[in-house]
């Protein structure tokens, strides 16, 4: 603001007062209350020109929000979250585990009748103990000058082709089983016993519940004071407790127009009853030097 703008400003603020204060008398001529003093006029307006005003009341209100100003709303996260698919066409044998229940990792989560697949195997071993049979016969042959190095090469073929058929239908029945990946629990069943789901087509979604994490969305300024391994408490909203946790990482960027970051947290020991999902508020003391 120029200063003939100020000048400007104040002349019709003076105006202003000496018609309020015209008033007040007029008002005090007729019997009311007495006309206020011009200082009692100015004095709500004292912060027009900078100077502080209620300033008790700010130190108050400042230290009520000062805690506040320092929590985080977040999220609990599974440590992973997995779908896992049928690799094999067959008829599902067997499915133990139910949504919510919990395993161990190397349980068998889902199994498939390959009854037809472990036919097909047995008959691609009876070829390549046959093909090993007859390269060694033509081995023998060319030892005794019967056979030529042609023969021998052809018959070695045919013993890699066999083994390579073997192996193949050993790795399709290796995948009529599926196995846990991690210790966690069932999120969702996609299929059913006895049912054939198509190749690739979801069976079961599981998540990794042996360690959770805490997804914060926080202001980018906390960066002068959070880091790895600060400390703060998390209260989740399902169950109305605190647990202690800490900053696991920083994220890798801050964004420029809220200008706030995540930073990814956890418990500090394993948590009883807190599930993936579950939202709370995180409270963080920074340092006061």
């Amino acid at each position: 603001m120029s200063e003939r703008t100020g000048t400007r400003w104040k002349a019709l603020a003076a105006g202003c007062l000496l018609g309020v204060m015209s008033s007040f008398s007029a008002l005090a001529e007729n019997g009311a209350e007495p006309t206020p003093s011009l200082a009692d006029i100015l004095a709500p307006t004292a912060g027009l020109d900078g100077a502080p005003q209620g300033s008790n009341a700010q130190d108050e209100l400042f230290a009520e929000r000062k805690v506040e100003d320092f929590d985080a709303r977040g999220v609990v996260m599974p440590n992973a979250e997995v779908t896992l698919s049928a690799s094999v066409s067959g008829r599902i044998k067997t499915m133990p585990f139910r949504n919510g229940h919990a395993f161990r990792k190397g349980d068998t989560l889902v199994e498939f009748d390959c009854s037809r697949q472990e036919a097909d195997l047995r008959g691609a071993k009876a070829v390549l103990s046959k093909a090993r049979s007859y390269h060694k016969g033509k081995q023998r042959l060319k030892q005794r000058g019967a056979a030529g190095a042609q023969e021998v090469r052809e018959a070695g073929a045919d013993v890699e082709t066999a083994k390579a058929s073997v192996d193949g239908l050993s790795e399709i029945i290796r995948l009529c089983q599926i196995t846990a990946p991690f210790d966690g629990r069932v999120v969702e069943r996609h299929a059913e016993t006895y049912e054939i789901p198509a190749v690739n087509a979801p069976v079961l979604s599981v998540v990794d519940s042996s360690r959770l994490e805490l997804d914060l969305i926080v202001p980018s300024t906390w960066l002068r004071w959070v880091a790895e391994g600060t400390h703060f408490t998390f209260s989740v909203d399902e169950l109305g407790k605190s647990f202690d946790a800490r900053v696991l990482r920083l994220g890798a960027k801050v964004d420029p127009v809220s200008q706030t970051i995540k930073i990814t947290g956890a418990f500090a020991d394993a948590p009883q009853r807190v599930l993936a999902g579950m939202s709370g508020t995180a409270r963080f003391v920074p340092p006061t030097n």
